[in-house]
Order: C-alpha cells, then sequence, then structure tokens
C-alpha cells in the first residue's frame, strides 16, 4: 500500500493532526500529547464513512503511520 497516495492531511495544529484517507473518505483525528518531555502522537479517534465498504478501522494503523510521518515533518511532535 502507498501510504502517501493514501491519505492526506486536512488540518495539523499542536493540538491535532487530522487525516483523511483519499478514497474511502475515512477520517483520523490524532491527539498530540506530551509524554516524558516529549511531544508525541496521543490517542486518535476514527470518523468513519459509512458509504463504503470497508471499515473505517482497517486502515487506522496506516493512518496513524502517516499522520505520525506528517506531524514530525511538521515539527509538531518530537
Amino acid at each position: 500500500m502507498d501510504t502517501e497516495a493514501d491519505f492526506s492531511v486536512e488540518q495539523a495544529d499542536e493540538e491535532t493532526i487530522l487525516v483523511r484517507h483519499c478514497q474511502e473518505a475515512h477520517r483520523y483525528a490524532f491527539f498530540i500529547v506530551a509524554q516524558d518531555g516529549r511531544r508525541c502522537l496521543g490517542d486518535g479517534i476514527t470518523i468513519g464513512n459509512n458509504a463504503t465498504v470497508n471499515d473505517g478501522a482497517s486502515f487506522s494503523g496506516d493512518a496513524r503511520a502517516f499522520a505520525e510521518a506528517a506531524a514530525r515533518e511538521r515539527k509538531l511532535i518530537d
């Protein structure tokens, strides 16, 4: 799976990063939290698109990996 092509960043700030699955429009919000003196990706919320065959949870691991890389690139996490 080409994660770069599968997801896009819809919003990113110091508190949250929101990514979207490009083909199925599932959205994933991940909170940016402080842990042991560092900023990292915390818990996330899946906002599924019920009009698709695949459940939003089936892409959550890839969405998290994409969000983490995007947040690191934007210097939102350490």
